[in-house]
């Protein structure tokens, strides 16, 4: 009996047909990968909303601080918490610390004690409020950072569910054993010339040029949380009026980002 096998042109077809099938589908196969991390990163955003509107109401309906007393580098990976955050006093709520991480922040942390001492990541951040020269400025979010400042109250914010008091930013300075890194600036969170992830840039921490910070993207959108509780995806850049400038600032330009209701 003869036997007919493939032939060469024939096996080169059936390989390139599969190549190009694979050229097709493994991009939309990583898009609902992503689709998923970021529906996680949502999920996340929400349940740590839930606690701040949670102690807001313990606490004189007053915000969180970013910072809770003094920050030290400790290098003893065993050591105390380096500082009290957001993500101290808001645990007791959430009760879940695997929400604090992103699952497309693959940012390394380091706290200069090794793998071991970080504890572990944060993912999130939350708008900055300092009030003075630069309240409207740059400082225009809700918790403070300094001693001498409050954070806002819920009563203060105007328009709740425009109001973006939440995040993300994925960088190696932010994780359990320090705390929830924040930006004094808030206009970083929408300026242009900041990356979207999973670009970086890069700054010194413990050494040179050994940190990264980006501000926190899904296919180009950023999950934000907003005071009345709920979190979405959006183009950071439409977020608010740009540039922020003095002549934003006196026509009352849109901000998302700003507490008052004046910008809304």
């Amino acid at each position: 009996m003869k036997r007919h096998g493939f032939t060469l042109i024939e096996l080169l077809v059936v390989i390139a047909i599969i190549a190009i099938l694979a050229a097709i589908l493994f991009p939309v196969f990583a898009a609902a990968r992503e689709k998923a991390r970021q529906t996680t990163c949502v999920s996340n955003m929400k349940q740590i909303l839930t606690s701040a509107v949670m102690y807001n109401q313990d606490y004189d309906e007053k915000f969180h601080r970013l910072l809770t007393g003094a920050r030290v580098l400790n290098n003893n990976p065993n050591g105390p918490d380096q500082a009290i955050g957001a993500e101290d006093v808001l645990n007791p709520y959430v009760k879940n610390q695997g929400v604090w991480k992103c699952p497309s922040d693959s940012v390394p942390r380091d706290d200069c004690t090794g793998p071991q001492g970080t504890w572990f990541p944060i993912s999130y951040s939350w708008t900055h409020f300092q009030s003075g020269a630069w309240e409207h400025e740059s400082t225009f979010g809700v918790c403070a950072y300094y001693p001498a400042e409050d954070s806002k109250s819920m009563a203060s914010i105007g328009r709740t569910a425009e109001t973006i008091v939440m995040y993300e930013l994925w960088t190696t300075l932010s994780y359990g054993r320090h705390f929830s890194y924040w930006r004094w600036d808030n206009r970083n969170i929408a300026d242009r010339g900041w990356p979207d992830a999973p670009n970086t840039f890069c700054f010194n921490w413990c050494g040179n040029c050994d940190a990264r910070m980006t501000i926190g993207a899904h296919a180009k959108l950023t999950t934000f949380g907003f005071a009345d509780g709920h979190a979405k995806a959006m183009d950071r850049k439409t977020i608010m009026a740009w540039p922020w400038d003095a002549t934003a600032i006196a026509n009352k330009r849109r901000n998302m980002i700003h507490w008052s209701e004046e910008f809304k």
